[in-house]
């Protein structure tokens, strides 16, 4: 900047230029360098608040980003879990609703043998000397094994009604609804099926594997497809 400063006045003197032409000029000289300095300042002080607030952006964006990716992992880790305890609970509902049973023909089988099958029951020692003792042998069976069934029923729906129920805000309002749907349906199908048992009711036990089979199969069909759409990685995003 010194050089150019002296070469401008020694251009102004050469030419004759008076001490009034040459203040102006001298005005005018650093008048023009105090401006392109100011602008040059401003323009990087505009430059770093951009920089800056596009900094601020990106980490916005990847923060968000990022919880939208996390929330879509645990989807994927809900769904295949949430699908499995669905059919353990529709599974074991069902082997306690089904209208065809059956059962061991203990009239015909030795001590040995009934305690052997009883055992694979899991049932203790003291059950297996009641129905050893009993006059019905068949009908003392058929009597415990369905309370059995039934408290084995529940406790898989149990564990999908509490997953369900924890994991449902990782959850597409589609699957949340054919999930909940399921629920109350299996709920039903075994409220349903206890107090037929208590009342000896066979219609009600009859009505309990119509709701099982025409309505919780129609739900596990939808949600089936609702599951394929999301695991779908390129649909998912």
């Amino acid at each position: 900047m010194t050089e150019t400063f002296f070469e401008f006045v020694g251009n102004i003197v050469l030419y004759g230029g008076s001490a009034a032409v040459i203040a102006f000029g001298l005005f005018v000289f650093l008048g023009k360098k105090w401006i392109e300095n100011k602008f040059a300042t401003k323009l990087e002080e505009y430059k770093s608040a951009q920089n800056r607030e596009l900094e601020d952006f990106r980490y916005k964006i990847n923060t968000l980003f990022n919880r939208v990716v996390k929330i879509h992992e645990k989807e994927y880790e809900v769904l295949p879990e949430a699908w499995a305890k669905l059919h353990d609970a529709k599974d074991y509902i069902s082997g306690l609703v089904n209208l065809f049973q059956t059962y061991p023909d203990f009239s015909r089988l030795k001590e040995a043998e009934i305690k052997s099958i009883l055992r694979d029951y899991k049932w203790k020692d003291h059950q297996i000397d009641e129905l050893i003792g009993a006059d019905d042998k068949n009908k003392h069976f058929q009597d415990r094994i369905f309370w059995q069934r039934l408290g084995e029923a529940r406790l898989k729906f149990s564990d999908f009604h509490c997953y369900i129920v924890r994991n449902r805000i990782f959850l597409s309002e589609e699957l949340k609804e054919q999930f909940n749907k399921a629920d109350e349906l299996m709920w039903d199908v075994l409220a349903t099926r206890e107090v037929g048992e208590e009342a000896k009711d066979y219609k009600m036990i009859r009505e309990s594997y119509k709701k099982l089979k025409e309505n919780v199969d129609l739900i596990i069909i939808a949600i089936e497809k609702l599951v394929q759409k999301r695991l779908r990685y390129d649909e998912a995003f």
